[in-house]
């Protein structure tokens, strides 16, 4: 969840360090710091609060030309200068960056003679003093030998004074990604940190602890054996962090969605069979003969796949379900042969999701995956992985990752459908109406002035309620989601069905509520919500079919949805609540790209 950059070379590393950590802001994280070899020591700098901070508090830096960096989202131990990072061993002698939780931390500091002075609350600083005392001139060595005693994750960068010109990285669990120049090598935790630096990558394998100098790379593992890792082009295009005349990222990449679908599409679309490409797909084994699909991911992911279950049972007629990832993982579920399961995840590294995958590994069970950046965990892990092409995403609110996961949802959904028997006639359909659907997502857009008014309207709404029914009901609890994400205002995303069963006791005179009530088989049932609400004077904000005059007569506000494949109404219906929520946000002034407490890529269970 928190960010680390390093880098060894010739030039300072300081201005390098905090270029890496600026392109790691839209993790999330609520403290800064950096170390930088200083003559035969090193020198570190810290502060609490935002990395523009730091780096006003330090105009001129640091002059070193080895450094490591971090932003810290706390998890052990409070938001306190003593708890960020980079952490010195009692000595003084070595410093470290680390992501990740370590499990047996209080066991190890209380084995450690230096445990009781050490004056942070964090795991990491137990680490730091744990090399430290395996530490007798190989500082790699020095890691391994820790990291045997280590359980949980981590994701670590060192520097020691006695080695101005290396650092010693390591991978359990949590990523790390290492980068290379002729002159100079770097560290990070995430790619994005690198795409302005250098074209080659080397993606750290789980128990991967590798040495970096200047142009070099040495890998070994745990084991002490000697590893040999690939050389990937870095697939980041740098101008996804340039924001242009936006003021913030969150409306940057909602108004990308539409170039995100063409992406998304190129190429997956099959107008001979009326269907989809997928030819990833075409080694999985499992995929013409699945009885189940089971389909898992965390937070605006795990709302994706409860569309996706719809689509799969509703078209291509395939028993589907949904789940939370971390829930699944304690339910410790049957699995078998005949089910594929399905992860889904941005970035890839979602702690939660890689847990319940590695135990599905140890049974054999077929997987699939949809994710974002290229060569992730997650995609390594499973048989097969769609990408979704999506381009980085700052923001730490999902917008069009989620959108991207939804179009290659329909295309799984198409092609199961078509595999099962679904007419040719039928799948064109679903076809040119994918084909249609960027220019469908510009249309919504276009509602952004009358959104925004309401937005203004409401917002100092104390709960807002979202409420839709089948495909419809994922989307109000992404509107829900993203609402509280943003702007911190209690809201919720409820079926219909339950309005009677309890929840219609929230609303009072004026309560906002958006009501998704798409042309499908649900609208009738909406409509009778809609009556109930407005009965208990609630206020109806409703997204509905745009000649739909009878639900835009009960509304005070009527977002009109233009003719679609009843399978496309999640990706029509979501823009305007995305909106909404971040109008909201702008209204109440509140961080709309770093929201409080959130962090970006969930790493940590």
């Amino acid at each position: 969840m928190c960010g680390i950059m390093g880098y060894v070379g010739s030039k300072r590393a300081w201005p390098i360090v905090l270029s890496g950590l600026k392109r790691l802001e839209y993790r999330g994280y609520d403290s800064a710091g950096i170390a930088v070899t200083a003559g035969d020591g090193i020198e570190v700098r810290k502060q609490v609060g935002p990395l523009h901070r730091l780096e006003e508090r330090n105009p001129d830096g640091l002059t070193g030309t080895t450094g490591i960096g971090h932003t810290r989202w706390a998890t052990h131990g409070e938001v306190t200068l003593a708890n960020c990072h980079p952490h010195a061993d009692t000595s003084g002698q070595l410093v470290l960056v680390h992501n990740g939780i370590i499990d047996n931390a209080e066991e190890l500091r209380d084995s450690l003679d230096a445990g009781a002075r050490i004056d942070s609350q964090t795991d990491t600083a137990i680490l730091a003093e744990l090399i430290a005392t395996r530490y007798d001139g190989d500082l790699l060595q020095a890691v391994r030998a820790a990291l045997e005693m280590v359980q949980g994750t981590a994701a670590i960068a060192v520097m020691h004074r006695n080695h101005p010109g290396e650092l010693v990285v390591a991978r359990q669990g949590s990523p790390v990604v290492v980068g290379l120049q002729d002159d100079a090598a770097f560290v990070a935790s995430d790619a994005q940190a690198l795409a302005t630096l250098t074209d080659r990558l080397i993606i750290l394998h789980d128990s991967d602890i590798a040495r970096l100098t200047p142009g070099n790379v040495e890998i070994i593992d745990v084991l002490n054996r000697a590893r040999e890792r690939r050389v990937e082009a870095l697939a980041i295009v740098p101008d996804d962090a340039n924001l242009g005349d936006h003021p913030h990222y969150f409306l940057k990449e909602a108004r990308e969605q539409p170039g995100v679908i063409r992406r998304a599409l190129k190429g997956r679309l099959d107008p001979s069979m009326r269907t989809a490409r997928l030819p990833e797909l075409d080694a999985l084994e499992i995929e013409r003969s699945m009885a189940r699909v089971s389909i898992f991911g965390c937070g605006s992911s795990k709302l994706a796949g409860d569309v996706g279950r719809y689509l799969i049972e509703r078209y291509a007629r395939i028993s589907a379900s949904s789940d939370d990832a971390a829930e699944l993982a304690m339910l410790n579920p049957a699995t078998d042969h005949e089910t594929l399961h399905l992860a889904l995840s941005q970035s890839g590294e979602t702690a939660d999701v890689l847990v319940f995958m590695r135990e599905l590994a140890l049974r054999d069970a077929p997987m699939l995956s949809i994710t974002n950046v290229v060569g992730n965990s997650m995609a390594r892990a499973a048989a097969a992985n769609v990408y979704m092409h999506a381009g980085a995403e700052y923001s730490v609110a999902a917008t069009k990752s989620f959108i991207s996961q939804l179009v290659c949802l329909n295309l799984l959904a198409l092609r199961w459908a078509r595999q099962r028997g679904m007419s040719p006639s039928q799948g064109r359909a679903w076809m040119e109406a994918l084909e249609q659907l960027p220019e469908q997502i510009d249309a919504m857009l276009e509602h952004h002035q009358r959104i925004k008014a309401l937005a203004r309207e409401h917002c100092d709404a104390s709960y807002v309620m979202f409420i839709g029914r089948g495909v419809s009901l994922p989307i109000a609890r992404e509107g829900a989601l993203k609402l509280k994400e943003l702007s911190y205002i209690p809201s919720e995303g409820l079926s219909g069905a339950q309005m009677k069963h309890g929840p219609i006791a929230l609303i009072e005179e004026g309560s906002p509520v958006w009501v998704i009530a798409p042309p499908d088989h649900t609208r009738e049932r909406m409509l009778g919500n809609i009556h109930e609400l407005k009965a208990r004077g609630a206020t109806i904000l409703a997204i509905a079919g745009h000649d739909d005059a009878e639900i835009a007569k009960l509304s005070s506000a009527h977002i009109p949805l233009p003719p679609h494949h009843p399978a496309l109404s999640p990706l029509l219906s979501v823009i305007p609540l995305q909106l909404f929520a971040y109008e909201v946000a702008v209204a109440l002034g509140r961080e709309v790209d770093r929201p409080r407490n959130l962090a970006k890529s969930v790493t940590v269970e």
